[in-house]
């Protein structure tokens, strides 16, 4: 498993630290392939932080990389104890730091944990994915069902207090229009104006 990966811009390092998930979205590229860019994504031990510097060491090193993005085959926010870790390394360039997330951090911990990622990262970008519980439900498949976008509602919601930036996105080709519109009105709710189709 590839730690650290390009895909597009090569100024941006992503950073690929589990395969877990607490989803089996039906439109995952991980059923499909082992990985992205010619980048291997799937399968493998979970890095500790000296096995994630080597990994972009290996990429060229912290120079020249403007963003690192959490985000890989898995839920990065099972790893919070690395990317706690990593923060003031990875910072320590000047480049900024994002997370990609479905939204169940707090799920997974049991506790609130806005405060910690927002110390670790200053973006995040939300897997919304539907525009309600039951379509949720059927598209993305989560362990703990309701409670998973009753979850990832909650930390939409509460992201714009914590990050600089938040984003909402959505996999578009699964939607239908009405969908994408319903999906774009609810993060706008939230005051999350920043939306990307997928």
């Amino acid at each position: 498993m590839d730690y650290a990966y390009i895909f597009g811009d090569a100024q941006t390092l992503y950073l690929n630290v589990t395969n877990r998930c607490t989803n089996r979205c039906r439109f995952c590229v991980r059923y499909g392939r082992d990985g992205l860019g010619g980048s291997v994504l799937w399968g493998g031990e979970e890095p500790d932080l000296q096995m994630l510097r080597c990994a972009v060491q290996a990429r060229g090193g912290l120079d020249g990389i403007r963003e690192f993005v959490w985000c890989g085959f898995g839920e990065p926010t099972f790893r919070l104890d690395l990317i706690r870790q990593a923060e003031p390394w990875l910072r320590s360039r000047g480049a900024k730091i994002r997370l990609n997330t479905n939204g169940n951090a707090c799920l997974i911990h049991g506790r609130d944990v806005l405060p910690e990622l927002a110390n670790a990262a200053d973006e995040v970008s939300i897997s919304l994915n539907a525009p309600d519980c039951e379509s949720y439900v059927e598209l993305c498949r989560p362990e703990s069902g309701r409670l998973s976008w009753e979850g990832m509602v909650d930390f939409l919601k509460r992201a714009p207090l914590y990050f600089e930036k938040t984003q909402a996105s959505i996999v578009a080709s699964v939607l239908t229009s009405a969908q994408i519109e319903q999906c774009r009105r609810l993060a706008a709710s939230f005051g999350v104006h920043r939306f990307l189709l997928r």
